[in-house]
């Protein structure tokens, strides 16, 4: 009876693995915006109660950060697994790619899995948007956060290009957590 409990219990804490990480990644990401906010002097505004939760799947964006000149309208998008790569395609669609790993004759080989193309939704970033911020410059960005192994953009001819922080994908900014609060940081 305990071998079955205790087997139970290491294959849930296998299964829960990349959500309790993205937990956590998450709770980091939130005490590091509000950091750098408070320490700037920037506004901090929520959404919803538990912003910091918020999935890829919801249409409506999870926070702003105001600046002096500036607006962030922030949309989290998590990826559990780190040993993926995540890509976008120029038709509004992503799927993640991940990779099966077999050992033959002292070697490793390296199989990689494209998921289903999923639609990306129309994310609403201007979802409890205030009419004082129409006088500052809007910027719409998707946080990558947990974050992938790699994120690529796929254009129509098939070729892949790795996405750099700060590039526009669908017209988003996309960003890792530490791209993004440097971006704070330089911000006026």
């Amino acid at each position: 009876m305990e071998f079955w409990s205790v087997l139970i219990g290491v294959v849930s804490l296998i299964i829960l693995f990349p959500y309790i990480r993205c937990l956590i990644k998450r709770l980091i990401c939130c005490f590091k915006i509000k950091r750098i906010c408070r320490n700037k002097q920037y506004q901090f505004h929520t959404t919803h109660p538990f912003w910091f939760l918020g999935s890829k799947r919801s249409t409506r964006c999870d926070c702003y950060v105001e600046t002096a000149n500036e607006v962030f309208a922030i949309k989290l998008f998590g990826m559990p697994r780190r040993p993926t790569v995540l890509i976008f395609k120029e038709n509004g669609e992503y799927f993640i790619r991940s990779f099966i790993g077999l050992v033959s004759v002292g070697s490793l080989v390296r199989f990689s899995i494209n998921g289903k193309a999923k639609g990306m939704p129309v994310y609403d970033f201007r979802y409890r948007y205030r009419d004082d911020w129409e006088i500052k410059t809007p910027r719409q960005i998707l946080l990558i956060n947990p974050i992938s192994m790699e994120i690529r953009r796929q254009p129509q001819n098939g070729a892949e290009i790795i996405v750099g922080a700060g590039d526009v994908v669908n017209g988003m900014e996309i960003h890792s957590l530490p791209r993004f609060l440097g971006e704070l940081e330089n911000a006026i």
